[in-house]
Order: structure tokens, then C-alpha cells, then sequence
């Protein structure tokens, strides 16, 4: 009985198996051995297999997950030695400063580690992260184990492997200065907010054109925020401070930036804010940062409508920011609507406690027409006005290009410069067109201060020809007045004549 049941389920398995191959999506087969018989094998299997594995993926960002940790990073740069003694494929970038290269797997190759008497093995792989909404196919670093040792990889070697992968990315990092994506060049298929370039910017406080005695005020502040870290753990406040550059264009507030950035060994990020969507998208460039980072938004006037008169003008409220719009040839991209409070926020809200060792740097030419409670202290902590250039910013400059500490000139040229309003730009333009001219110092001297003299004759030609305008307008106002005097006393004399009449 049971050879004919056999027999007959054999036959019409094979009349029905090209039929159902031949009708029956292969999609759905696949899918249907997936779900069910797969998953109940690997069940199994697992009964038998005693390795465990954990998969550390690439980070991934998207409209539900933000997190400023790179736990991926971590493991690349703590498996950067491992590799190189027995990977047999690796992949190979640029170290810092172009000096070698730092090395990790390639996909499918694996290294053992060994941690208080535990065999461990990583291996770079590809694996879909099913936490993630997408559940798409990423990179990954994969950990096997024996499970016998799971509480000693759990409690120890991970956050081990951690500690000692940030040390290495610490020491081997190159700095880096990163501007900001627009909005819609990263999507869930793109784990970049920020682009980036190796940071090499050249200038220091040393070759700065400012006032000495405020140069070293900054310098002391720098220090004093970047050595305190207890002091903002006791006070309850976030390890960040605020600083507010202004002044006339040309006076080096770029430059101030560079300055700090080399003084504190930190990455700069420089948010352009007109191709920022929505303040969810501001905060989340925010938690994107690193630790030991300046935040710049230049120019921050121009940047959205954030000047808190010129809206008084327009609506009669300071509370509700109308939303700007991207430029107008931008091929139909969604307008912005970065608000006042979601820039406030950005600075001293809750989610600027995320991190530590953070500042943040506003530039504006015009700081009269900012907000107040875009600029108070508690969030731009520091005001720096970058002024035009006097004696000591001068002997900086004629020292950077001329390699001279002092001169007979010098007096001379001190004296034009506390009269003349001359940007520190314009000094340095004209002795580095000298310097390439072949001029001597004493040529590069006089150079410098006939162009001087040129730009005191140009200013005092502007406010006499100024002078002179609101001079006639005065006059011409005031002769409206008369006439409108003399207007209203003929209508009056006529309305008496009337009256009597």
C-alpha cells in the first residue's frame, strides 16, 4: 500500500512539477522558500554551529536615524595592522599628510585577533541590515566567535576594539574642512551629509593682521574653553561656545576662522544654509558633526532672512520668520524653512548638547542688522569685531612679506593708518605685488604708502561729494518747507478774506 501511495505522489510530482515551474513566478518560489523552509534551516543549523556573529555596518543615514558615531571607523582603523601583517586582499588609502597608506579588507577577506586567550575572526562582508526600514544590502565588518566566549566580546573586546579604534583615528586623523550637501543629493541611498576636503589652510595667530593685545585675548579664550572641560561638566552646560566675527569686507574674518581651526587642531564644517530644507534637516547636519569642530555659517545676514529689523519692517512680528527661498534658478527645488528659532535652536537648543568640544562661529558685515537674540551672549559668547588695518596688524603684514621687524617708514605709515580706514586685505595686496615686482623694502614702503595716500584722496573725495549731496538735499528740503510755509499762509490769508467778506 504504501510502495503504491509512494509510487503515485512520485508520478504526479513529476507531471506537476514543470507545470507548476512553467506557471508559478519564480519570484514567488523564491520568496516562499526564503520565508519559510530557509529561515527554518538556518534554525538548525544554529543548533549545531557553535560561532556567533555580529555585523557592524557602515553608517547609514537616513529620515529616522541620526547618530554622530562611527562605530564602522572604529573597527577599520583598529583592524589597520591586523591587515597588513595577513589579509592577502586589502584596500589601500591615503594615509595623513599623503605619508603611506592606511589599510583595510577587501570584501571577503578575513584576519584573526586574539584577546585574553580568545580567537577571534573579522571579515569584510555584505550583509542586509534588517533593522534598517530599507533592508538594504550594505557593508559591513563581520565578528566571529565561539559562543563559549560571548560575555567576555560583549563587555570587553567591543568596546576594546572601540576605545583603541578612536585612539588610532585620533592620532592617524587628517583634518578636514566639510561643507553640507544640498538636501536633495542625499537620500537613503547616500550616507553623506557633509562632503569634505583635507583641511591646509596655512595661516596662524602668528601671521595674523590684528591688534596684538586682542589677538592674545582670542588666543587666551581658545585655550581656557578647550582646557575646561570639567568646568562645563560642574556647571551643567554643553562643552560648545559661540563666536560672533564683524566687520567691513576685507578685514579677514576667513582668515580669523583658518586661524582658530590651526590654533585647536579642529575639522571646520561650513553650513551653507540656502540649501538647508527644514530645521529637522539643520539639526541633523548638526549631529553629523565631530567632536573638536568649528561650525561656520558665513555671512549669516545674507543667509536667510535672520535680520530681526528688516522683518519688523515687513510683518510687524519678530516671531514668525517668513521662509526663503532657494535661488530662482534652481530648477524648481522646494523652497527653505530654516527659521529664526530653528537657528537658535541649532545653537543652544537641546540637541546642541549632542557631542562636546564644539564651537560655533557666525561672520557678518553688518551686525546692526541682526537679531538680538541671534547674537546674545549664551549663544555667540564672544564678540570679535575684525577692524580695518592699524599699526599692529601693518608690522604683521611687513613681516609676513617683507621679513622686516621695523623700519624708519614705519612711524610714518602708523600715522596714515590711524587716520585712513584701510583693509588689512589691501595692505597685503600691495606688498605681496611689490614683493613679486622685485621692489626693495624701501620701494615697497613708499609703494604702499602712495596707495595710502590714493585711498585717503578716494575717501575724502566720497565725503565731500557726500557732504555736499546731503547739503543740497538739506537745502532743497528745506526750501520745500518754505514753500509749503508760504502755501499754507496764502490759503489761511484767503480763508480770512472770506470770512470778513
Amino acid at each position: 500500500m504504501d510502495s503504491w501511495w509512494f509510487a503515485n505522489f512520485t508520478t504526479a510530482w513529476v507531471i506537476l512539477a514543470p507545470l507548476i515551474a512553467a506557471y508559478v513566478p519564480r519570484r514567488l518560489l523564491k520568496s516562499y522558500f526564503n520565508h519559510h523552509v530557509w529561515r527554518h534551516a538556518k534554525s538548525l543549523v544554529a543548533l549545531v554551529d557553535p560561532y556567533v556573529t555580529v555585523d557592524i555596518f557602515k553608517r547609514f543615514v537616513d529620515d529616522d536615524s541620526i547618530s554622530s558615531s562611527d562605530a564602522y571607523a572604529e573597527v577599520r582603523a583598529y583592524l589597520s595592522a591586523a591587515c597588513s601583517r595577513e589579509a592577502r586582499a586589502l584596500r589601500a588609502e591615503s594615509a595623513m599628510e599623503g605619508k603611506g597608506f592606511a589599510l583595510s579588507l577587501q570584501l571577503g577577506q578575513e584576519v584573526a585577533d586574539e584577546f585574553r586567550g580568545a580567537v577571534l575572526w573579522w571579515s569584510s562582508a555584505e550583509s542586509r541590515d534588517e533593522a534598517h526600514q530599507w533592508q538594504m544590502t550594505r557593508r559591513c565588518y563581520r565578528l566571529t566567535f565561539h559562543r563559549r566566549h560571548r560575555r567576555l566580546v560583549v563587555d570587553e573586546y567591543l568596546p576594546h576594539v572601540r576605545i583603541k579604534g578612536k585612539e588610532a583615528l585620533d592620532r592617524d586623523r587628517r583634518r578636514r574642512l566639510y561643507t553640507n550637501n544640498i538636501i536633495t543629493d542625499y537620500t537613503y541611498q547616500d550616507d553623506r551629509v557633509w562632503n569634505h576636503i583635507d583641511f591646509k589652510h596655512p595661516t596662524t595667530f602668528d601671521t595674523l593682521a590684528m591688534d596684538a593685545a586682542k589677538k592674545q585675548e582670542i588666543i587666551g579664550d581658545l585655550d581656557a574653553f578647550r582646557n575646561n572641560k570639567e568646568f562645563y561638566a560642574r556647571t551643567g552646560r554643553p562643552w560648545k561656545r559661540g563666536y560672533l566675527l564683524y566687520g567691513p569686507p576685507g578685514t579677514g574674518k576667513s582668515t580669523m576662522i583658518a586661524a582658530m581651526a590651526n590654533h585647536l587642531g579642529y575639522d571646520v564644517y561650513d553650513i551653507e544654509l540656502t540649501v538647508v530644507r527644514h530645521n529637522h534637516d539643520l539639526r541633523k547636519l548638526l549631529v553629523e558633526t565631530t567632536d573638536k569642530s568649528i561650525i561656520v555659517i558665513e555671512d549669516i545676514d545674507c543667509s536667510l532672512d535672520l535680520t530681526g529689523e528688516r522683518r519688523k519692517k515687513q510683518t510687524g512680528s519678530l516671531s514668525s520668520p517668513p521662509p526663503v527661498s532657494y535661488d530662482p534658478d534652481d530648477d524648481g527645488r522646494k523652497r527653505s524653512k530654516v527659521t529664526l528659532s530653528g537657528v537658535l535652536n541649532f545653537i543652544d537648543g537641546i540637541w546642541s548638547a549632542c557631542g562636546g568640544e564644539r564651537i560655533v562661529i557666525f561672520t557678518t558685515n553688518h551686525v546692526d542688522k541682526l537679531d538680538q537674540a541671534l547674537v546674545r551672549r549664551g549663544r555667540m559668547d564672544f564678540h570679535i569685531e575684525m577692524s580695518y588695518c592699524r599699526f599692529d596688524g601693518f608690522r604683521t603684514l611687513a613681516k609676513n612679506y617683507l621679513g622686516i621687524d621695523d623700519h624708519p617708514l614705519f612711524q610714518s605709515i602708523g600715522e596714515m593708518l590711524a587716520e585712513v580706514d584701510v583693509a588689512p586685505v589691501d595692505v597685503a595686496e600691495c606688498l605681496m605685488t611689490s614683493t613679486r615686482a622685485g621692489r626693495g623694502v624701501d620701494s615697497s614702503l613708499e609703494y604702499l604708502i602712495e596707495e595710502v595716500k590714493k585711498i585717503k584722496a578716494k575717501a575724502d573725495a566720497e565725503a565731500a561729494a557726500k557732504a555736499e549731496a546731503d547739503a543740497k538735499a538739506k537745502a532743497e528740503e528745506d526750501e520745500s518747507e518754505e514753500d509749503e510755509e508760504e502755501g499754507e499762509k496764502e490759503i489761511n490769508e484767503s480763508e480770512e478774506t472770506g470770512v470778513e467778506d
